[in-house]
């Protein structure tokens, strides 16, 4: 199961949001190398309820700069924040716009971070 997105906590060590069903998001802390992940207490029912929980439960927590995304075909000018799912995606497709499900039309997304991307790039 690939992370839904992804924060760190100090010393520096990675969590990964997972999807667990459509109603519950749970972080997992993970091992340098990504191999191995141990279930933390800290979850909510959407996204934004479980990143909330994390910067409770954590106060060096902060979440991965995964880009901006931006809807296609024209492109909007703000874009919103990415999550790591969303930025996979559209960095594995062949020239960027994937087609998000959830929003029912093509997206795009830019300006990831590289330490994104090379987590990224270590799950693939």
């Amino acid at each position: 199961m690939n992370p839904y997105h992804v924060g760190t906590i100090n010393p520096r060590q990675y969590l990964f949001l997972k999807k667990i069903n459509p109603s519950l998001f749970q972080w997992f802390k993970t091992t340098s190398t990504f191999d191995q992940e141990e279930e933390t207490p800290c979850s909510g029912k959407s996204p934004a309820e479980a990143i909330e929980a994390a910067h409770a439960k954590w106060d060096s927590f902060r979440t991965l700069n995964c880009g901006f995304r931006y809807s296609l075909p024209e492109r909007d000018e703000v874009g919103c924040n990415a999550f790591f799912w969303e930025m996979a995606k559209s960095y594995a497709s062949f020239n960027g716009p994937y087609f998000d499900e959830e929003l029912g039309h093509k997206c795009y997304v830019d300006f990831a971070s590289q330490e994104a991307l090379s987590i990224w790039r270590k799950l693939r």
